[in-house]
């Protein structure tokens, strides 16, 4: 197919998708969250793709790459935007060092299940050891949207609330952080080109650098502050540069682009003007990025089923022993239940974007049945699991913290809201503010 056809249909379906995936649905909790964060479309773009009807064939799906690249941009300047240290100085220090250390304990947890499983089978190597880190990283990153749909269902409020809600917002940043360490200890060229594991010691240090410079940049290109047109045109490209870049040079676009983002929320003065046009645009770019990154799923092999069912029950595993022992080593300044983690199974957008940029990075590598887009599409089905899963799994923590009131859940049954509204006053505990919404368009 033509490319400006392809990229035609892509901006239509966007828009579509944009008007009518993120409205509210009459459906059950955990379909009603995948059609929120529209994560279907990742099947919308496998049928498109080269494995499907091959409307966008894979001549397309490279010419299309810097869209790519501008979503992988988007999704890290966004979440980026957020680590505003003004905003983080809002909450308890010892909230923040909670979500590192889950994060951390979810990433070796899952690795760890990972290498026994993959030791069993005698598939132990350097290329199985590259596709575990891939796949932990990606697990070690949660979703606020599992806990806000939870919330605004059932007029949740309260401490274990709020708290499970700023550590899935913020969480994201291990999974960035270790899939740029995979990417210093694998680096993409020696991997692909040979096969053997080549390290890259200044990676991470070129990555911040690359986004730093592209976030002063960005401040000098906003410094008379733009009319609103001037700055999208600004945000555009900024997203586009900073993560092609990071593709080009071999580097993680998502760090790169978070980099780019926490210098633009820490320095500039109209950070929450700049965060506000970033949303305002979040939905038509991202549904393009994932309608392209279904091009790059692939059901060749039948063993991508099981091994998304393993991911999914692996991460469920992390998450729970990571949050258990985070919360007992660092006090929370509450209670919290001990299977706190299922609060935090909801993946969402991030991970399918540390999927695909470890993707696009490792193009081309095969080893066996091993491949990236086998990677990809296990990943994908295991956040399509945590997402239908992670409502649920939200629901029962919220109720057992007695934050989900029995009087608000029996006048939500009868149809009264404005009873529900009464009950949650009077029969639930109230907690601090919420911390900003989360960056992953979820």
């Amino acid at each position: 197919m033509d490319p400006l056809l392809s990229t035609l249909i892509l901006i239509l379906l966007a828009l579509l998708g944009a008007r009518f995936s993120f409205s509210s649905i009459p459906v059950p909790q955990g379909p009603r969250l995948l059609l929120r964060t529209g994560v279907h479309f990742l099947f919308v773009g496998f049928a498109l793709g080269p494995h499907g009807l091959n409307l966008i064939g894979v001549d397309q799906v490279q010419q299309l790459f810097p869209l790519l690249a501008l979503g992988l941009g988007w999704v890290g300047f966004l979440f980026g935007l957020q680590l505003d240290r003004s905003a983080l100085s809002q909450f308890p220090r010892s909230w923040i060092w909670i979500t590192i250390l889950q994060g951390v304990l979810t990433f070796g947890i899952f690795f760890g299940i990972g290498w026994v499983g993959l030791t069993t089978f005698g598939w132990a190597d350097d290329v199985g050891f590259l596709l575990v880190s891939g796949a932990a990283a990606t697990a070690a990153v949660s979703a606020p949207a599992g806990v806000a749909l939870v919330s605004t269902n059932f007029l949740v409020r309260g401490n274990v609330r709020t708290l499970l809600f700023f550590m899935a917002s913020l969480d994201g940043i291990v999974g960035i952080v270790a899939l740029q360490i995979t990417y210093t200890v694998f680096h993409p060229a020696g991997i692909v080109m040979t096969g053997d594991r080549v390290a890259a010691p200044w990676a991470p240090a070129a990555a911040l650098f690359l986004g730093l410079a592209a976030g002063i940049v960005f401040l000098w290109l906003n410094r008379p502050r733009p009319h609103k047109d001037a700055l999208v045109l600004f945000l555009l490209g900024m997203a586009a540069f900073a993560a092609g870049a990071a593709l080009r040079l071999q580097l993680s676009p998502l760090f790169v682009a978070t980099v780019v983002g926490m210098v633009v929320a820490n320095l500039a003065p109209d950070s929450q003007r700049i965060y506000r046009v970033l949303q305002a645009w979040e939905q038509p770019v991202y549904l393009i990025f994932l309608i392209l990154a279904g091009a790059f799923l692939d059901f060749a092999t039948i063993w991508v089923l099981p091994l998304g069912a393993v991911y999914f029950l692996a991460r469920i595993a992390g998450k729970m022993g990571g949050t258990l022992v985070a919360t007992r080593i660092v006090p929370a300044g509450f209670p919290t239940p001990k299977r706190m983690g299922e609060g935090l199974v909801t993946q969402g957008g991030m991970s399918v974007a540390l999927a695909l940029s470890a993707v696009l990075s490792y193009q081309g590598f095969q080893s066996g049945q091993a491949s990236t887009e086998t990677f990809f599409t296990i990943v994908v089905l295991g956040v399509v699991l945590s997402d239908l899963a992670g409502p649920i799994l939200t629901t029962d923590v919220l109720r057992r913290a007695g934050e989900i009131s029995p009087h608000v859940e029996a006048a939500l049954a009868q149809g009264d809201q404005r009873g529900a509204a009464t009950a949650a006053i009077r029969h639930t505990p109230s907690g601090p503010a919420n911390p900003s919404e989360g960056t992953d368009p979820e």
